[in-house]
């Protein structure tokens, strides 16, 4: 893999990890609900679910894709679904709300990238669009996956960070209301646009 390739890649990584989606925007909610240090449990749950995602993308999950479009469209739409009832149930709580006093559970963080477009659309492209057809596969794919985690483990932490903040710093109920119906018109409209991905 070329030292251009590699900088392409980590750019494409940083872009997607950091940008609105379900992972960084539940952070954020949670994080201005209940505080990041009491939804450690599920921000480690997202770190595995995204784990795995990424282990998936690097041994071929783009190939199988490809072999059966019918079972990635099929997972675009369960998980879109998923995503606009998490969406929802954002909207309903709000930052602060008595809905989010109990910070979700670890499995509840495991579960959020399995059935995130998003995840799916970056880890395909990552291995297949930055990897050097002409070098071995295995060293690249190691390379990338770890590019993967570690940017992950920032933007979600960072994220939810962020929600700390907002929990710290904002009283007034009218504008946590309104930073919730953002992140969740944000989280569907970033997992919309990898539908058409």
């Amino acid at each position: 893999m070329s030292l251009e390739a590699l900088t392409l890649g980590a750019f494409f990584i940083a872009t997607m990890s950091f940008t609105p989606g379900p992972a960084n925007l539940s952070l954020l909610s949670i994080g201005a609900s209940v505080g990041l240090s009491r939804a450690l449990p599920y921000l480690v749950g997202v770190w595995t679910g995204g784990l795995a995602v990424v282990a998936a993308g690097a041994l071929g999950l783009g190939a199988l894709f490809v072999a059966l479009p019918t079972l990635f469209f099929t997972l675009k739409f369960v998980g879109f679904a998923y995503i606009c009832w998490l969406a929802w149930k954002l909207v309903r709580a709000g930052f602060g709300g008595s809905v989010l006093d109990i910070a979700p559970s670890f499995w509840a963080g495991v579960a959020l990238h399995p059935v995130n477009p998003k995840a799916y659309v970056q880890v395909v492209m990552v291995f297949s669009v930055f990897v050097a057809p002409d070098s071995p596969y295995a060293p690249q794919a190691i390379i990338l996956a770890a590019l993967c985690i570690a940017t992950m483990m920032m933007a979600t932490s960072l994220w939810g960070l962020g929600g700390d903040a907002i929990r710290l710093f904002v009283r007034d109920p009218r504008v946590m209301r309104f930073v919730a119906v953002a992140a969740s018109l944000f989280m569907v409209a970033s997992v919309g646009a990898a539908l058409v991905l």
